[in-house]
């Protein structure tokens, strides 16, 4: 009996690994000290932050949602307005990679708790601003602060879901993702109807719960690793050649999201261009079939991340990347003649824009639905560098989507979109979607590029 007393007892190995410890050294504190942790914890605590992506990411939708209230109140110029529009995708992605830099030199996930508070803070506050340039100064703040928060957060999601879920880290960075459009889609809903009811001060409303989130998410991320548990021992057992091998995917993975943002941002432009002119004497109707393409864009991209994520195997990327970039391609050159001979067909009726809808669906998850898997990919690549990684593969080619808008004004002939009824030809909207389609293929021929032997290294590193 005292034998038995005096042994350990014997634990049966897990089906699926889920680490009892998770230890790591930063500069929140020395050792990051953690209680042994059931799959349920680390679940729960992945689910958490998921949940403040949602949250944040309700922040930037206020600047183009409420622009005509903004542009009314504060008496702003169209060169002000186009400002406006570029300053989030620019500042939101430029300042990422110092982030998670910074991030990974010190072994911190500061910045995301911070970026949370900050950007709620004083984005929020943009109903008090009085001119141009307070607005313009809370919301490069404001997004900075947003951006900040993102390759820190996805980090901790890919590496808290590789090990919650069966599929790993691609499908726990697709759902991260697809919370952060669900924040796209309630930000605009939040803030224009409680400018209606009560003025755009009262936006200030959601800051106090933010805030609040923001500690709850400081605490849960203080001992909680973003990087692999083994990421200095993976990395000193690389070659130099494999190495070179794998930061020269994280290039080709860089430039095909760089066009996949950029394509995302200019679908945006030319639909609404497309609506103006197949209807150019009612544009309440235009704007909304222009919505109601938006939202079967946003669904297609929301659909797919959880879809790709659900089926893509590590070490398979290749072939869906490639896949989906082919079909995006052909369908985005095929758009806008579709679309303008269904509705000849239907002659005006509504059912004739069905197929624009489905195509806008379909071109949304050939060029959104492998991005999760990218990052993902990414930061099993670089193991050491994940926060690095996920700002290069993210809040990079975000910034690099802001120039699909000068890109597609000079495809459609410098028009402004409150003159395309009347002066822009269908032929050059079609053109643009072409030109938009083969930087698609442009990106299955990146994907093409990259080392099938590469991927499958990277696909033990969970």
């Amino acid at each position: 009996m005292s034998d038995q007393l005096t042994q350990p007892p014997t634990i049966p190995a897990p089906s699926s690994p889920v680490p009892a410890v998770d230890v790591a050294i930063g500069s929140e504190g020395g050792v990051l000290e953690a209680p042994a942790r059931t799959g349920a914890s680390a679940a729960a605590r992945y689910w958490y932050i998921s949940a403040t992506h949602a949250l944040i990411d309700i922040f930037p939708m206020f600047f183009t949602s409420l622009i005509i209230v903004l542009r009314r109140d504060l008496s702003l110029t169209e060169r002000q307005l186009d400002i406006i529009f570029m300053a989030t995708p620019v500042f939101a992605g430029a300042f990422q990679p110092f982030f998670a830099w910074w991030g990974d030199r010190h072994d911190t996930r500061l910045a995301a708790p911070l970026g949370l508070a900050i950007g709620a803070m004083c984005i929020g506050s943009i109903g008090f601003a009085q001119d141009f340039g307070q607005l313009i100064a809370l919301q490069i703040l404001g997004v900075i602060a947003t951006g900040a928060y993102h390759p820190a957060a996805t980090s901790v999601a890919g590496q808290l879901g590789g090990r919650t879920f069966r599929h790993g880290r691609g499908l726990a960075v697709s759902i991260f993702i697809a919370a952060g459009m669900l924040g796209h889609t309630l930000g605009p809903i939040y803030a224009t109807r409680i400018n209606a009811a009560f003025g755009m001060q009262a936006l200030m409303i959601v800051v106090p719960p933010t805030l609040f989130a923001a500690w709850i998410l400081y605490r849960t991320l203080r001992s909680v690793p973003h990087r692999h548990e083994d990421h200095h021992a993976i990395r000193d057992a690389m070659t130099p050649a494999q190495r070179r091998a794998h930061w020269w995917v994280i290039a080709l993975l860089t430039a095909q999201n760089c066009i996949k943002y950029f394509v995302n941002v200019g679908m945006f432009i030319l639909f609404a261009y497309w609506a103006r002119t197949i209807i150019p004497g009612d544009e309440d109707q235009a704007t909304i079939i222009n919505g109601n393409i938006s939202a079967a864009m946003t669904l297609g991209m929301g659909v797919s991340v959880l879809v790709v994520g659900r089926l893509l195997k590590n070490g398979h990327e290749k072939r869906m990347f490639v896949a989906t970039a082919m079909i995006g391609a052909l369908v985005l050159a095929s758009t806008g003649f579709v679309g303008d001979w269904a509705r000849h067909a239907a002659d005006g009726a509504w059912w004739g824009m069905i197929p624009t809808y489905a195509m806008a669906f379909v071109m949304a998850a050939s060029f959104f639905s492998c991005i999760p898997a990218s990052i993902g990919l990414g930061q099993r690549l670089q193991p050491s560098h994940t926060a690095l990684v996920t700002s290069l593969l993210m809040g990079f080619g975000w910034m690099f989507g802001a120039l699909s808008r000068p890109f597609a004004s000079a495809l459609l002939g410098h028009v402004k979109l409150e003159d395309a009824g009347e002066l822009l030809d269908p032929q050059k909207v079609h053109i643009a979607f072409a030109m938009f389609g083969s930087l698609l293929f442009l990106a299955a021929l990146l994907a093409l590029a990259m080392p099938t032997k590469t991927l499958r290294e990277a696909a033990q590193h969970h």
